[in-house]
């Protein structure tokens, strides 16, 4: 166990302010906007320890640069019979098939994750609240028995945690049998989220379709988000322009505790508070500079910048596809393709349409935010 220790002076006390323990999901798209929300809880003067595990401690080097007085708690990976060794500390790093398996052994943090915060309260540090992504519920009864409040966190919109949490509060009954051939249009409404949303059966969330009562890890990530239901309320990663009727009342698919909206994140705090600079989310597959050096090239608001993000390689049709529609689109474009996609041979080649081609991943977030970026 590893930690980086802001001086005695900047961590909160039992006589002092609030210390917030933020426990992030190692993924992306979900560890990201957490420690957006963790820079404007630093700023705001407010202790901040974040535990990760020790193969996510370098992505938290751009956060800690710019807010010292956060405390980052590094844990080893624990071992589990549901992960081949070796599997990985991050989703970027794993093959999708093991994404469920991997969400559910993190659960086993939770002891040695109790015993630093029960560490820290005999030293005068103790932890006052738990935040924590929507797919660490296991922190929830950790923070029970801490006797701290908890705050379910979801780096997405309040609908679509609304909607998760309602599949396994409530799981709709299928009238279709999954063999049937259009089982899979089956129709799905959500009553009691504001609209009434219906959705057909394989646009739901891919983790609840794959739930197979008593399978091990099945049970395992439902009673992580019943779990979060136990929270004393829910942070969103949305606004409330955008989301009025999910954030203005308590809902009862959200076992009717508040929702607050609290972006969007990634500009929340402006140059002063904002972790995407840097290297955040990792080292970019191409300099930062190449890319600014090439965006400089055009008028504003004249590029393209298409990114389908750090987990998913687009298979040879998709990206064909996406390579004819940029083609015939005639605007300049950034594609960023992560690692093994498969980009078709010839389309690099210089032609009427600039283009630049990015192999492994995205370049740093603020090439996206350069003047001449129209679309993201």
């Amino acid at each position: 166990m590893g930690t980086h220790t802001p001086p005695p002076q900047d961590l909160a006390s039992d006589g002092g302010g609030p210390h917030v323990l933020l426990v992030p999901y190692p993924a992306q798209g979900h560890m990201l906007p957490l420690l957006d929300l963790a820079a404007l809880l630093a700023a705001r003067g407010l202790a901040v320890t974040v535990a990760v595990t020790s193969g996510n401690a370098a992505l938290l080097a751009p956060l800690v640069r710019a807010f010292p007085s956060v405390a980052v708690l590094s844990l080893p990976f624990p071992s589990s019979p549901l992960l081949p060794p070796g599997s990985g500390e991050n989703t970027k790093d794993l093959p999708r098939h093991l994404f469920r398996p991997f969400m559910a052994s993190l659960a086993a943090l939770r002891a040695p994750l109790l015993a630093w915060c029960n560490e820290q309260g005999r030293h005068g540090r103790r932890v006052t609240a738990v935040v924590s992504d929507f797919f660490t519920g296991w922190t929830q009864p950790l923070a029970k028995e801490l006797g701290v409040p908890h705050v379910t966190f979801s780096p997405s919109c309040a609908l679509h945690l609304a909607m998760s949490h309602a599949l396994w509060r409530s799981p709709p009954t299928r009238r279709r049998r999954p063999e049937d051939p259009d089982a899979d249009d089956e129709a799905v409404t959500f009553p009691e989220v504001p609209g009434s949303p219906t959705f057909p059966w394989r646009h739901l969330s891919g983790l609840f379709r794959q739930y197979a009562p008593g399978d091990e890890v099945s049970e395992a990530i439902r009673q992580l988000f019943l779990w979060n239901l136990g929270s004393a309320c829910f942070v969103a990663n949305t606004f409330a322009a955008l989301e009025a009727d999910y954030v203005t009342r308590p809902l009862p698919d959200l076992a009717s505790k508040r929702v607050f909206a609290v972006g969007p994140l990634s500009d929340a705090g402006g140059a002063a508070t904002s972790t995407s600079g840097g290297d955040r989310g990792g080292k970019p597959a191409v300099a930062a500079a190449r890319v600014a050096a090439w965006l400089d090239a055009f008028p504003d608001g004249s590029v393209v910048y298409v990114s389908f993000g750090t987990q998913q390689a687009l298979s040879a049709a998709q990206a064909a596809s996406v390579a004819d529609a940029l083609a015939r689109s005639s605007a300049a474009f950034v594609w960023a393709a992560r690692a093994g996609t498969v980009v078709p041979d010839g389309f690099e080649a210089p032609r009427s349409v600039a283009k630049l081609v990015i192999r492994g991943g995205r370049p740093r977030w603020r090439s996206s935010r350069h003047r001449a970026v129209v679309w993201f």
